[in-house]
């Protein structure tokens, strides 16, 4: 399997934090041993996408046969040569993942609980806060994504300008939504309003982005209330300034529901203030006590603080597992 050009698949479902996490990985091993990058989206078909994952490994895996009937698109018809390593994030792709593995050997490394026996992959990578404790597991604080000194200062730089007219100090706003591990009320939703307009109005610069389950009541009150000569709001259309935010901002408030942002936002290594909302998971709360804990992260009181620690880099970090435990070596 070993090439002159290693290759490693990343593998998701197409959602879009479980891709930002293959790829941070994938993008880190890269950096430690250069390597192509490709990637394949593995929707399951609509017949079987009930079925949990463990219960995928009941029929044994076969080439041209089952579990990679079970996708559609390019992931049910997978060829050789097959990639030296496989990523896969999210449990709707682990069972492909660990039939890559079991009947083609390919090297594979899971991205948060697959919901199956983790001996099924090499390497499997979840968030401490999710409790997984396997031989081959790697706890990470919060989740592995793409975030560098080097994306942060070049994607800051067609950005500088058109910031410019924003008052400082200049706080990156990341604003989440409801899910199924967390529920927004609508007072949540007054509140968050209130408090962002407060801080617009009171001299602060804003650079507000939404994500994908963000409730356009939400973006319709930031833009209502706060000041717009203080305040600018990405909505998701045209292009995107989020790595700009995070590297020309001094501080930031992310909503308690998004992991994937408040790991972002502890990677640049802004002082990250987090907004609670009244129905998180449990996980989520021990996600946040865990940050609180190392100095990255305070409960947002309505005011900008400034302080400092050492920039989590979790996709390094775990590469440098990846290399060493799959690879035996960093060159």
């Amino acid at each position: 399997m070993e090439t002159d050009s290693p290759a490693i698949w990343v593998i998701t479902d197409g959602a879009a934090g479980n891709e930002s996490q293959a790829l941070g990985l994938a993008e880190a091993v890269a950096r430690r041993r250069p390597a192509g990058i490709q990637v394949i989206r593995a929707a399951t078909r609509p017949w079987i996408a009930w079925m949990p994952p463990r219960l995928w490994q009941l029929v044994p895996a076969r080439t041209g046969g089952w579990p990679f009937t079970g996708y559609q698109g390019g992931a049910a018809t997978l060829a050789p040569p097959w990639p030296d390593l496989a990523i896969g994030a999210g449990r709707r792709v682990a069972p492909l993942l660990a039939a890559l593995k079991s009947v083609h050997g390919v090297r594979s490394v899971q991205i948060l609980d697959p919901r199956m026996q983790p001996a099924s992959f090499d390497l499997v990578v979840a968030p401490e806060h999710d409790g997984l404790t396997a031989p081959n597991a790697i706890g990470t604080l919060g989740a592995v994504n793409r975030i560098t000194p080097e994306a942060v200062a070049a994607g800051s730089a067609p950005w500088r300008e058109r910031f410019s007219h924003l008052p400082e100090p200049r706080v990156a706003v990341l604003v989440g939504g409801s899910s199924r591990s967390a529920f927004w009320r609508e007072e949540d939703v007054d509140r968050f309003v209130a408090a962002i307009a407060a801080l617009s109005r009171n001299g602060a610069g804003l650079m507000v982005t939404a994500s994908r389950r963000t409730d356009p009541v939400v973006l319709g009150g930031l833009r209502a209330d706060c000041d717009p000569a203080a305040t600018w709001i990405w909505d998701g259309s045209g292009e995107n300034p989020y790595p700009a935010m995070l590297g020309l901002a001094g501080s930031a408030v992310v909503t308690e529901d998004s992991v994937n942002m408040a790991s972002e936002v502890a990677t640049a290594g802004l002082p990250l203030h987090v907004f609670r909302i009244s129905g998180p998971s449990r996980r989520l709360t021990e996600f946040h006590r865990a940050l609180i804990a190392r100095g990255i992260a305070r409960d947002f009181t309505g005011t900008i603080e400034s302080w400092t620690y050492a920039p989590l880099a979790e996709a390094d970090r775990v590469a440098t597992v990846v290399v060493e435990r799959l690879f035996g070596r960093l060159d």
